[in-house]
């Protein structure tokens, strides 16, 4: 359970900064909701203290050690690997 936990928040953690990356890449067309409102917000965001580029680096990291972890379980997960692949990969 302690596994699954962890592997969940990274995913959770990786999802978010990839959220903070789309508000300062996107378009509103792709992600589909205002862009830059963090920005516009003065919100302190992951991409505001670390900069985009490690943002990406980050969230490639990250999102790989929750992947390790799911590998570390037993069973075929092919269906939670698609899910982690698509929330931080997401493009909107």
């Amino acid at each position: 359970i302690k596994e699954v936990e962890t592997m969940a928040s990274e995913v959770g953690l990786a999802f978010q900064i990839q959220d903070d990356i789309l508000d300062v890449t996107s378009t509103q067309e792709e992600l589909g909701k205002p862009v830059l409102s963090d920005e516009k917000n003065e919100k302190t965001t992951y991409v505001t203290l670390e900069g985009l580029e490690k943002a990406k680096r980050d969230v490639k990291e990250i999102s790989d050690r929750a992947a390790g972890r799911l590998a570390g379980l037993p069973g075929k997960n092919e269906f939670l690997y698609n899910i982690i692949e698509m929330l931080v990969n997401r493009k909107n």
